[in-house]
């Protein structure tokens, strides 16, 4: 494991920017499925800043698409911010990137604003059926 590995979680208006630096592989994974999993999601939008990516593997598309699908069945949404290069690259390989679109980053609520980085990619939203 990447003894540098850190989650760091925040709020804005509408939701949670969980920022994640290091390796995400089978080792450091679980960890950001934790954070996650304590985060109210319902209705809210999830921000996940990848910008200090070093290193991503499977899990990490995996841990990507278990939070998109959480976000999608509980009215919310999922972005990923400032996806590293190599991410992408692992994206396109299997198919994934279509499941996620450009997005603007989003203010603060602290009267500054989140840091203005290149496009994000968020998960589509589905027009929900008439209950």
């Amino acid at each position: 494991m990447n003894p540098i590995f850190d989650i760091a979680v925040g709020e804005y208006p509408g939701g949670t920017l969980v920022t994640v630096a290091g390796d995400l592989d089978m080792d450091t994974c679980p960890y950001l499925t934790e954070v996650a999993d304590a985060l109210d999601p319902h209705g809210q939008h999830l921000l996940l800043d990848l910008s200090a990516v070093t290193f991503m593997d499977c899990q990490a598309l995996h841990a990507f698409l278990a939070l998109h699908h959480r976000a999608e069945a509980l009215d919310g949404t999922l972005q990923l911010l400032n996806v590293p290069e190599h991410g992408l690259r692992l994206f396109d390989i299997t198919g994934i990137r279509r499941l996620f679109t450009p997005a603007p980053m989003p203010n603060s609520s602290a009267g500054g604003s989140v840091p203005r980085q290149p496009p994000a990619l968020t998960t589509p939203q589905q027009p929900h059926p008439a209950v």
